[in-house]
């Protein structure tokens, strides 16, 4: 980013800088001289870049409302909606700088989501992917919960299976009294068998000094449990290589972890400290250990096949876009 701001600066050209960077880290060097917009003044994006192109520099981070679900979008693909469903955490990761721009958690209602979902079936759209920083912790702010929530889409979701719901990244401390319920939606025809749990770590040392709030043991609960109940269910996860204070026994944790469940999809990460965070602040792995740790849990993710076998197997698939190659991409149940 801080490339391309500065090409755009040596070009004299007009520049709005909007989400979550400029909203946790407003003070930038780089941010200087260029209009800025929030996470919470998406809404008012159009006057910004008005303003901007007049010559004026504006600056709107202040807080408010949730924006409405209904502001005019241009859809990168016509077929799908994203669908944020809160925004903010309940978490305190050490590690995290999102939680500085998107603020503590504030969840849209079950009516205007289930009334977004409608309108846009009735559009055409034919996948909705519900999104969030946390979707397990939706509702705790107004006294529903996530079930409630998917129950409540998937009673809309037409019966011929014309259109499909994507359940979004959820941390494990919030599902974990839910798992029987969200599994029962998992299996519903109409719902892809997928989620996107990070752990971030295999060792419970690391997972404290991050503050993850979840132990090893909850992360494996949530795995097993829903691997258990889903047939077929496909779990993702997220893996944090070189946190502050992790030795070889914590990161030969993590690659046990990954091998022992072969999961589909790992997105694999090298620490960064984010400043202004509490990780920012502690000791850090050496560089060459962190991208020689990334680089051999990458070498083990990659020797996966979870595809292996299937061949000769009737699937039910949705196409719904051209891959980069001009080959279509096909999706199926466990997405």
């Amino acid at each position: 980013m801080d490339t391309l701001i500065a090409k755009c600066k040596s070009a004299k050209k007009p520049l709005v800088v909007a989400g979550c960077v400029p909203q946790g880290s407003r003070d930038l060097k780089e941010l200087e001289g260029v209009s800025i917009v929030g996470v919470q003044q998406i809404d008012r994006v159009v006057e910004v870049v008005e303003e901007t192109l007049k010559g004026h520099e504006v600056r709107l981070l202040h807080r408010k409302k949730l924006p409405a679900l209904d502001l005019p979008k241009v859809r990168r693909n016509k077929f799908v909606e994203i669908l944020p469903i809160n925004v903010g955490c309940l978490g305190a990761c050490t590690y995290c700088k999102t939680k500085h721009a998107r603020g503590h958690l504030g969840s849209y209602t079950v009516e205007s989501l289930v009334g977004r979902v409608r309108t846009v079936i009735a559009d055409g759209v034919k996948e909705v992917w519900l999104s969030s920083e946390d979707t397990g912790a939706y509702g705790r702010d107004i006294g529903v919960n996530l079930p409630i929530l998917l129950n409540a889409i998937v009673a809309e979701l037409p019966p011929d299976g014309s259109t499909m719901l994507r359940i979004g990244m959820t941390n494990p401390p919030f599902i974990l009294e839910h798992l029987k319920e969200i599994a029962e939606v998992l299996r519903h025809p109409c719902v892809y068998s997928f989620l996107h749990v990070p752990v971030q770590s295999g060792s419970d040392a690391v997972l404290s000094a991050m503050n993850r709030e979840y132990t090893l043991s909850d992360f494996r609960t949530v795995v097993d449990t829903l691997i258990k109940l889903v047939p077929g269910m496909q779990i993702a996860t997220d893996i944090i290589c070189g946190f502050p204070g992790e030795t070889d026994e914590d990161f030969n944790q993590t690659v046990n972890l990954i091998k022992e469940y072969k999961f589909p999809q790992v997105h694999i990460s090298q620490f960064y400290p984010r400043p202004g965070t509490p990780a920012a602040r502690m000791k850090k792995v050496p560089s060459a250990v962190v991208k020689k740790r990334s680089r051999e849990l990458t070498s083990v993710f990659e020797a996966f096949t979870p595809y292996l076998g299937m061949e000769g197997r009737v699937e039910r698939i949705w196409i719904t876009e051209i891959a980069a190659d001009g080959i279509h991409l096909v999706r199926l149940e466990q997405f």
